[in-house]
C-alpha cells in the first residue's frame, strides 16, 4: 500500500512540473484576454496533447528498452535531467516575448503539441518502467496539465510574470530530481 502512495506521489509531482509548462504559458496567454470557450478548448487541448505525447514516449521507451536494456534506462534518466536543465537554463536566460495562440484549430493544436513535447521525452523514461505506471502517469499529466492552463489562463490577469519563472523553476528542478532519481534505480 505505501509503495502505491509512493508512487501516485511521484506520478503527481511530476505531472506538476510537466504542468508548470502550461501555466506559465496560460498565464501570459490570460493577461491578454481569452474568451471562456477558447480558455476551455485550449486546457482540453493541452490536457490531450500531454496524454498523447507521453503514450508516444511510454512506446518509444519500451522499444528502445527491449533493444539497448541498462543503456536505455540511463538515457532515459539523462534525458530528464537534461530537460530540467533545459527549462531551468531558458527559465532564467531566455528573453520572454509576449505568448500568442492562434484562433484557428490548427494553431490550437501546434500550440498544445508544442507545450507538451516535454511529456515526449518524460514518457520515454516511463516507459523503461512500466506499462501501468506510464498510462497512468500519462491520465494524470493530461488531467494536471489541463487544470494547470485552465488556472493559469484564470488569474492572468492577476497575476504577474514573476509567479510563471519560479513555476517553471520548481518544475526545472522536479525533472532534474527524478532525472538523477531514476539513474540510481
Amino acid at each position: 500500500m505505501l509503495n502505491h502512495f509512493h508512487d501516485l506521489m511521484e506520478i503527481f509531482m511530476m505531472a506538476v512540473a510537466l504542468g508548470m509548462d502550461a501555466f506559465s504559458l496560460a498565464v501570459g496567454v490570460g493577461l491578454q484576454g481569452l474568451p471562456r470557450n477558447r480558455a476551455a478548448l485550449l486546457s482540453l487541448s493541452i490536457g490531450t496533447s500531454h496524454v498523447v505525447m507521453t503514450v508516444a514516449g511510454i512506446y518509444a521507451g519500451l522499444l528502445m528498452q527491449g533493444m539497448m536494456g541498462q543503456i536505455a534506462q540511463w538515457f532515459g534518466a539523462f534525458l530528464l535531467l537534461g530537460l530540467g536543465l533545459h527549462m531551468a537554463y531558458t527559465t532564467l536566460f531566455q528573453r520572454e516575448e509576449p505568448v500568442a495562440v492562434g484562433t484557428s484549430a490548427a494553431a490550437t493544436l501546434l500550440f498544445s503539441v508544442g507545450v507538451s513535447i516535454d511529456a515526449l521525452s518524460v514518457g520515454f523514461s516511463l516507459g523503461l518502467r512500466s506499462t501501468t505506471y506510464g498510462m497512468v502517469s500519462a491520465a494524470v499529466f493530461g488531467c494536471v496539465a489541463a487544470l494547470m492552463c485552465a488556472f493559469g489562463l484564470l488569474i492572468g490577469n492577476k497575476a504577474n510574470r514573476l509567479a510563471g519563472m519560479y513555476g517553471e523553476l520548481i518544475g526545472a528542478a522536479i525533472l532534474m530530481g527524478y532525472g538523477l532519481y531514476f539513474m540510481t534505480q
